[in-house]
């Protein structure tokens, strides 16, 4: 019989995270990856982001639900970034899949309108870059305190220093 082993939630978040804004990094950069890999990758990032908000959806609701009721509570703040995000990934994927060239996809844009699209696409990409680095700061405690305990968990030597002299050293004089 085998033994089927839980995966730590944190650990999954942080390497599901980190795999995120690698995607999303190296999107970023279209004449870097191609148009294919750009619209591929893209693709792959939505699903990520789509097992990313599943595995965080009770605290989007816990919140939702609290949201008003509080003068000012801590998760307010994240709550309204992650919710720009939401929103300016949204329009970003749904441009992205609209203007898509390789993947198959026909939306029967015209052509006109193409332009305005792809200008969409790159602004909301522009904006989500920027909420990105914002979301990164606000959660960076838990990053780096993650990071220290899954991925850096090697440990250095430790340097030895010379065993101390037990005599006085004594100069004579001539």
């Amino acid at each position: 019989m085998a033994i089927v082993r839980k995966m730590n939630t944190n650990k999954l978040n942080l390497f599901l995270d980190i795999g995120v804004a690698l995607a999303f990094v190296i999107e970023m950069e279209e004449h870097f990856t191609g148009l294919r890999n750009h619209e591929l990758l893209g693709l792959a990032f939505t699903i990520a982001l789509g097992i990313h908000i599943i595995l965080h959806w009770a605290w989007v609701v816990s919140v939702t639900k609290t949201f008003f009721r509080k003068l000012f509570h801590g998760s307010r703040l994240n709550y309204v970034l992650n919710l720009a995000l939401f929103i300016n990934m949204l329009v970003a994927v749904g441009t992205g899949f609209a203007i898509s060239r390789t993947l198959g996809l026909d939306f029967d844009i015209p052509r006109s309108a193409q332009r305005g699209w792809q200008t969409l696409h790159v602004t909301s990409s522009r904006l989500t870059l920027i909420v990105v680095a914002l979301h990164v700061a606000l959660h960076w405690k838990w990053i780096a305190a993650h990071a220290k305990k899954y991925l850096f968990t090697f440990k250095l030597p430790r340097r030895q220093l010379p065993a101390p002299v037990n005599s006085p050293t004594t100069i004579q004089a001539d």
